[in-house]
């Protein structure tokens, strides 16, 4: 009888402890109405779950922290209509704004220079490719010359006035198939035109910066006039196939056509690939890049000598070497080169010439346009007595 008192109370005591322990797992809290348990974290394979990479302290793939991305998704004139490319998107974090609008990136280390290879400082953090990419669809949107100005308002006020003297120092080669001028004029910028076969005899001597619109095609005798221009401290800006019929020519062994070309006329993804704090201000690190169909895509030949601003995920299918490079520069001599794949302008010849395929979220404008404008803003604000470095050819 004894056993079994002894027992009873051991039940009792055991009962009394389980129910202090439930009793503290439930929440009655104003707005709780249900106990929800924890759910188990089912085992996933790392490339399923990139969560799981850190959790086994590895390091986690960088994510841009952006803050033009909202719940929503992208703040963008580009919209999300439910669409877009299929690919789950990164985690969502408020970012810290850089002056001009690009966020902070979060990557490994700093790339070293090596002092004996006479290759130039790089500016900010190589970015690693995106991992994982969402963009939503790129829509037309119609923008008016005074987004252009009020972008460059912001980012380079002084060069609102200089229209006259900008006509010297911009000067526009005029190509078949990009029209720069109409975008600079977009800008409120001045420029001069001047055809391919008569660049040779042009006055360079009041001139900062050369804009080799595609085709690009400049005979011998401009070939080397841009040579001597680019070596002496100028600034060239070339776009799609003026890196062949250009570029390649003018001031080569640095980046040329590697032979592939864009497969069809499309939109792809662009992110900013190295950070520079002139020729990236401005700008966002993610939006869209259009591209026709031939587009030529480049070889850097230099690495050690050349930065690539911006790049693509979805370009690199069309890519033999698969690096997807949209944007490259470089120095040369005590001047400065960027060629462009795709065109500085997107609107000659349509309908409605204000029209543009792939304005970048906040700013309005297009990436590629930021660039470009960002690296004229700098030619121009070039002197005599202060060159861009100078470096070997």
């Amino acid at each position: 009888m004894q056993s079994k008192r002894k027992f009873v109370l051991s039940c009792l005591i055991a009962i009394s402890a389980c129910g202090s322990v439930f009793a503290s797992d439930w929440v009655e809290e104003e707005g709780v109405s249900d106990f929800q348990a924890p759910r188990r974290t089912r085992n996933v394979p790392v490339e399923q779950n990139p969560d799981a990479e850190e959790h086994r302290g590895q390091p986690r793939a960088h994510r841009f922290n952006d803050e033009s991305e909202t719940e929503d998704g992208p703040n963008a004139q580009v919209g999300d209509d439910g669409g877009g490319h299929g690919i789950p998107a990164p985690k969502k974090k408020k970012g810290n704004l850089l002056e001009g609008g690009v966020s902070h990136f979060h990557s490994g280390a700093q790339q070293s220079q090596n002092p004996s290879s006479g290759a130039p400082p790089r500016f900010g953090l190589i970015q690693q490719e995106p991992t994982a990419i969402h963009y939503p669809p790129a829509k037309e949107a119609i923008v008016e010359a005074k987004t252009f100005r009020s972008w460059i308002e912001k980012n380079h006020p002084q060069l609102q006035g200089s229209l006259q003297a900008q006509r010297e120092q911009i000067i526009e080669v005029k190509g078949k198939w990009d029209d720069s001028g109409h975008v600079l004029r977009a800008f409120g910028l001045g420029c001069s035109k001047v055809p391919p076969d008569q660049l040779y005899k042009y006055d360079l001597s009041k001139s900062k910066i050369l804009i080799v619109d595609c085709a690009g095609n400049v005979p011998q005798e401009g070939l080397v006039a841009i040579n001597k221009f680019v070596r002496g401290g100028g600034y060239l800006l070339t776009t799609d196939w003026a890196l062949e019929g250009c570029l390649q020519k003018a001031v080569p062994g640095f980046i040329e056509w590697n032979g592939d070309n864009t497969s069809e006329t499309r939109v792809v993804d662009a992110y900013i690939k190295t950070e520079d704090p002139v020729l990236t201000q401005g700008t966002v690190p993610r939006a869209h890049w259009k591209l026709d169909r031939k587009c030529q895509l480049m070889r850097i030949i230099k690495p050690d000598r050349v930065e690539v601003l911006a790049a693509s995920v979805q370009l690199k299918t069309d890519d033999s070497q698969g690096l997807g490079n949209l944007a490259a520069t470089f120095r040369f001599g005590k001047g400065k080169v960027l060629h462009l794949v795709g065109h500085f302008d997107y609107n000659s010849g349509r309908a409605f010439n204000n029209l543009l395929p792939d304005p970048a979220p906040k700013i309005g404008i297009s990436l590629r346009q930021a660039i470009a404008a960002n690296f004229i803003a700098e030619a121009l604000g070039q002197t005599d007595s202060t060159p861009a470095t100078s470096q070997g050819n």
